[in-house]
């Protein structure tokens, strides 16, 4: 076996960062998952269900506490007084509705701020990677889940880390369906059922969402594949 990366993991609880939560245990060293709670509306249901996986998966978890980020406002997700917008599954490929949509939840500079506090954490720690959700599926409305991205953050941590971290994703080429094919293939068996995808933090997931509706889509996809 080749030297395992220890890595820091940035996780939300949905589908995306927790499969790379999964691949990160299964493939090197996770030492440290964060969670932000930034105002956004799931804040308290992202932070539960991190908890859970990472009690499952067995992973330390910190919670980054970024009220500011919220108050900044311009964004669905954190401001109640904003209608959050909702998909059918049958719109999730017309890119004028989901590019509409990205704009609405877009947090202003959301990912960059996080992967730069998950860099300070990794550079403390002596771990060579900041671990991200991200899929092909998403990137054509949201740049900031781009192989290019990923590149670009990359190099400025060269610059600004004493031990070169680098921006890591398993999924970055992957679309949700074959996200869910190969968690599970993984040898131990993916709790499903702990995650939270919601864009809201109600009792339960709405469905209604476009997070929701692209992680109905790929489980029933993969259901269907193996029907």
């Amino acid at each position: 076996m080749g030297s395992r990366n220890r890595s820091v993991v940035l996780l939300s609880g949905g589908l995306d960062s927790s499969a790379n939560l999964a691949f990160c245990r299964e493939h090197d060293e996770p030492v440290l998952a964060l969670t932000a709670r930034y105002g956004q509306r799931a804040q308290d249901r992202e932070v539960a269900a991190a908890r859970k996986l990472c009690e499952h998966f067995g992973v330390r978890h910190e919670v980054l506490e970024l009220p500011w980020l919220g108050a900044v406002g311009g964004s669905s997700l954190t401001e109640v007084n904003l209608v959050l917008p909702s998909l059918a599954q049958a719109e999730l490929d017309d890119r004028d509705l989901t590019t509409r949509s990205a704009k609405s939840v877009w947090v202003p500079n959301r990912n960059g701020i996080l992967i730069n506090a998950a860099a300070a954490y990794a550079e403390r720690l002596g771990a060579r990677r900041v671990v991200v959700g991200f899929n092909i599926e998403e990137a054509s409305t949201f740049p900031d889940n781009s192989e290019e991205f990923l590149k670009r953050a990359s190099r400025a941590l060269e610059y600004s880390t004493s031990n070169q971290v680098e921006v890591f994703c398993y999924t970055t080429e992957l679309n949700k369906t074959q996200i869910v094919r190969e968690l599970r293939g993984l040898r131990s068996r993916f709790p499903f059922e702990l995650l939270w995808s919601c864009y809201k933090g109600e009792e339960k997931p709405c469905g209604e969402c476009e997070s929701c509706q692209r992680q109905a889509r790929a489980l029933a996809a993969e259901d269907a594949s193996h029907g």
